[in-house]
């Protein structure tokens, strides 16, 4: 039965968390001819499919319709539509929804449309495998960072966001290094083990946080995708912390060690492209 779908280009963005993600999701938001999920991230296949994870996306999102509902005081075609699509969103409850909701939505003169959501970057192979048979024609993104810089950016985040408990940022960063829901993310190797056992090669993008404000590397990613290239805005930066952040050299020489695995697999994949200022 012919779908609304056939012949576009499903984007799955995977991650990684603080890599490059929500910018990356807004450049191609820009795009006329690319439909991005309006709430940036789905997560429709962690909360569905990684243990433990329903409960706190359900009230993620239950907290962000208590919050566009009030904001309807001061209605705009913005807030109506994020609310419209959270609503849809909310609805899902097999992966049959998940797909009619791009067939709803995705305007028929677009030839690309997907979501990023860091979090599936945790999913296991099976889902993949469905993800691939929903959609023949898919390109998976992942972006990398420095793994240090990358957890310590995450801990920042939720610290600011008050996800985290109470605690000198020294005892926290020590203690979260034991966390899976940190370095699980960091865990580069064994996502791409995962995703590369699916998926073929021209089907995934990997790219690095650290060069991924630029013509050069923006330029190859339109050509996996298959869209002309347009610069992006560069300068912006989505999601950045206040402030720069300072890392005690002892923190950091231990998140390093941690992190050892994820260093020596991508030296030996990557080579020369790893970037200069990895600690690798």
């Amino acid at each position: 039965m012919a779908s609304p779908l056939d012949g576009k280009t499903f984007i799955l963005g995977i991650g990684a968390q603080k890599a490059g993600t929500t910018w990356l999701a807004e450049y191609l938001d820009s795009r006329p001819e690319v439909f991005m999920a309006p709430l940036m991230e789905m997560h429709y296949f962690d909360a569905q499919y990684v243990p433990g994870l329903r409960a706190d996306v359900d009230a993620l999102f239950k907290r962000k319709e208590s919050i566009l509902v009030r904001q309807q005081i001061w209605p705009s075609a913005r807030r109506k539509k994020r609310l419209e699509h959270l609503r849809a969103r909310m609805r899902m409850n097999d992966d049959a929804a998940y797909v009619s909701y791009f067939e709803r939505y995705v305007p028929a003169e677009c030839t690309h449309f997907g979501e990023i959501t860091p979090e599936y970057a945790l999913l296991p192979r099976e889902v993949f495998e469905n993800i691939r048979r929903y959609f023949p024609r898919i390109k998976v993104v992942y972006l990398m960072r420095d793994p240090v810089d990358r957890f310590y950016s995450q801990l920042r985040m939720n610290m600011r966001a008050g996800r985290v408990q109470d605690g000198r940022e020294e005892e926290l960063f020590i203690s979260f290094l034991n966390e899976p829901r940190y370095f699980d993310k960091t865990y580069y190797h064994e996502t791409l083990s995962i995703v590369r056992s699916v998926f073929d090669s021209d089907e995934i993008h990997i790219a690095f946080y650290e060069e991924l404000f630029g013509d050069a590397e923006m330029s190859r990613l339109c050509d996996f995708l298959g869209l002309a290239f347009v610069p992006g805005a560069y300068d912006k930066k989505a999601n950045a912390a206040p402030k720069p952040a300072n890392l005690d050299p002892k923190l950091a020489a231990l998140a390093r060690e941690r992190f050892a695995p994820v260093y020596d697999y991508c030296r030996a994949e990557f080579g020369e492209r790893v970037p200069a200022s990895w600690r690798a």
